[in-house]
């Protein structure tokens, strides 16, 4: 039944006069099911309708069907959170890109919304500069902690963690040797594509110096060295040389990553820098081609001292699950270039990081205290989870951080207002570049009783939480179905007078409008 009230109660009761209720209704377009009865109570200005048998069974049903998909929707977003009595320890490997960021980018561009499940949500948080402070050069690492409530939920709030090292990585006396393995397929003929891997190359060979080699090997169907050990301050010949290399069709990604390896073997420099950079703009298409094999090789690299990074070149059959898993297995860095333009200054530097890095087997470590949080999450970083004894463990791998570079994490939390104690405690382990020697430092994290809502927190803390909620709600997690994104546009949109030169910002704002537009 419902009741039926407001300021049209008097006009209602004039043309209603003597006909029959239903009637009335149909006059206006309103229509009832059959067998259903309906009374109006003119002293008390209230409408009663009296649904048939049968749909009394449907509500029924119906009511049923809800309360069991709310509950199970419940339960599934329990499990996506860890209860800090049970666990009170989150570890991860601190990996560092933006090539979700920019692939989601180039998808919502297209009036596209991306595939559910294929995001990576820290590459949304870390797709940005947040100004944080660098340590002094004896500190290693400085951190940076900084809360704000949950704008979609209640009894949450959101942390945001930043790592920075300091500006201090390979000397110019470290040598380093670099195999570049490019992909010249004849997709990679493509106008935009070719100007990217020119660009991408200068900026390369621009960072070397006489105490380098670059061999550069490309590959199609078969491999074919175009560079062997030319030294670094003589590189800038290497662009215009690939330029001037004919494209084939096929890519065996297979054996341009066992020639890769043989070379970087062969110019291997005890207590240098030893590197392989793949460039390719698509997927294995002959040799073999399983992603576990592929892996086996990258992990064999990494066991021999030798890093593999990979740069995807075209979002267009881009192969970002296999090219992500490589990188991960070789505790490498991925980059991604859509358009000839973004390889930019952004990009420059990353490239400049990876050749001269600071921190090897970065490490984070978060100490909930159970008797003053309850639920937390970590988005993002389920490729990057370690076990809580691994944060020690040497032997277990982890990501590599360059000079003056952070890496950033977003939790969110249930803090209990009637707990006791601080949050907890983060830690962060690595092995310093210059020294070699392992670095371990903590910081607490303190209860704020009184932290404030998002919209009123600083511009950094507004500024990760909406790349992470706006990656959670692209993804198609649970967590992004509580996003209200009519909410969120108006959070990003503050953040311009906050960060007016900044052209990433703009373009998580109009990423985040164009999601409100497709949704």
């Amino acid at each position: 039944g419902m009741g039926w009230t407001g300021r049209g109660g008097a006009a209602w009761r004039q043309r209603q006069v003597d006909r029959p209720v239903m009637e009335v209704f149909r006059d206006v377009g309103v229509d009832f099911p059959s067998g259903a009865s309906v009374h109006y109570i003119a002293a008390t200005n209230v409408l009663i309708v009296s649904n048939t048998p049968s749909n009394h069974d449907l509500v029924d049903h119906l009511l049923e069907f809800t309360a069991t998909e709310m509950s199970q929707k419940e339960t599934a977003e329990e499990a996506l959170e860890t209860n800090a009595r049970d666990e009170a320890f989150s570890t991860f490997s601190l990996h560092v890109s933006d090539v979700s960021f920019k692939l989601a980018k180039a998808t919502l561009a297209k009036g596209e919304w991306p595939a559910a499940g294929q995001l990576r949500v820290e590459e949304f948080v870390n797709a940005f500069d947040y100004d944080d402070p660098s340590p002094r050069m004896r500190e290693k690492v400085a951190c940076r902690l900084e809360q704000a409530a949950h704008p979609f939920m209640q009894q949450r709030n959101l942390l945001r963690i930043s790592m920075r090292t300091a500006a201090v990585g390979r000397s110019g006396g470290t040598p380093l040797r670099l195999t570049v393995l490019l992909d010249k397929s004849g997709s990679m003929e493509r106008l935009d594509r070719a100007e990217s891997v020119q660009r991408a190359l200068g900026l390369l060979t621009g960072q070397l110096n006489g105490a380098d080699l670059i061999s550069v090997i490309s590959f199609s169907r078969t491999p074919r060295l175009l560079v062997d050990r030319v030294p670094g301050n003589k590189a800038g010949m290497v662009p215009k040389l690939v330029a001037n290399t004919p494209s084939q069709g096929g890519t065996n990604l297979e054996e341009a990553l066992r020639a890769g390896l043989e070379k970087a073997r062969e110019q291997k420099i005890e207590g240098g820098q030893n590197r392989i950079i793949l460039l390719t703009d698509g997927a294995a298409n002959l040799g073999n081609a399983k992603p576990e094999d592929l892996a086996k090789l990258v992990e064999s690299m990494r066991q021999e001292g030798i890093s593999f990074d990979a740069c995807g070149v075209g979002a267009a059959g881009l192969n970002d699950e296999i090219l992500e898993s490589l990188t991960r297995k070789g505790d490498g860095r991925y980059y991604f270039l859509d358009r000839p333009e973004d390889a930019d200054e952004g990009f420059a530097r990353q490239i400049a990081g990876a050749l001269r890095p600071a921190a090897r087997n970065v490490k984070v470590q978060v100490h909930f205290n159970p008797r003053r949080v309850g639920y937390y999450k970590l988005y993002g970083f389920e490729k990057h989870r370690l076990e809580t004894q691994d944060f020690r463990n040497d032997s277990v791998d982890a990501a590599e951080m360059a000079a003056a570079e952070a890496g950033n994490a977003v939790y969110q939390m249930e803090v209990r207002p009637d707990g006791e104690g601080e949050i907890g405690t983060v830690s962060v382990r690595f092995q310093d570049m210059a020294t070699g020697e392992m670095v371990e430092r903590k910081w607490t994290i303190p209860y704020e009783g009184d932290a404030p809502r998002l919209s009123e927190a600083p511009p950094s803390m507004r500024l990760a939480a909406s790349a992470a909620l706006l990656g959670e709600t692209l993804n198609g997690s649970p967590m992004g179905d509580r996003v209200q994104l009519r909410e969120l546009v108006k959070i990003t949109n503050s953040l311009r007078t906050d960060y007016p030169r900044s052209a990433r910002v703009g373009e998580l704002i109009e990423m985040t409008a164009k999601a409100r537009e497709l949704e």
